[in-house]
């Protein structure tokens, strides 16, 4: 639609404000949350693993046409292994 901001240019802001963080912001956040959504009660540990597949995800669909198939496979693989961690939790606190 002509006027309407493609899905990739609406985040181009949260992009530059990523960019302006200090350096090891984001790996520190992600490693923080994939430590409390390993090791947290159910309650905070499935919301901490899908924080990362959400932001991940996005991640990976920004880049997805310029990556070779390793990188897609590579990108697919730890989303996959990430919601496969949330699903066990889930399980392992209902069973």
């Amino acid at each position: 639609m002509p006027g309407v901001p493609s899905p990739s240019s609406r985040s181009q802001a949260a992009l530059t404000r990523l960019a302006h963080l200090p350096r090891l912001f984001v790996p520190a956040t992600v490693l923080a949350l994939t430590l409390a959504g390993l090791i947290a009660p159910v309650v905070i540990a499935v919301p901490c693993l899908l924080a990362i597949v959400a932001f991940l995800s996005w991640l990976a669909w920004l880049a997805w046409d310029t990556l070779p198939p390793g990188g897609r496979a590579l990108r697919a693989l730890t989303i996959g292994l990430l919601v496969g961690a949330a699903a066990a939790r889930t399980v392992g606190a209902v069973g």
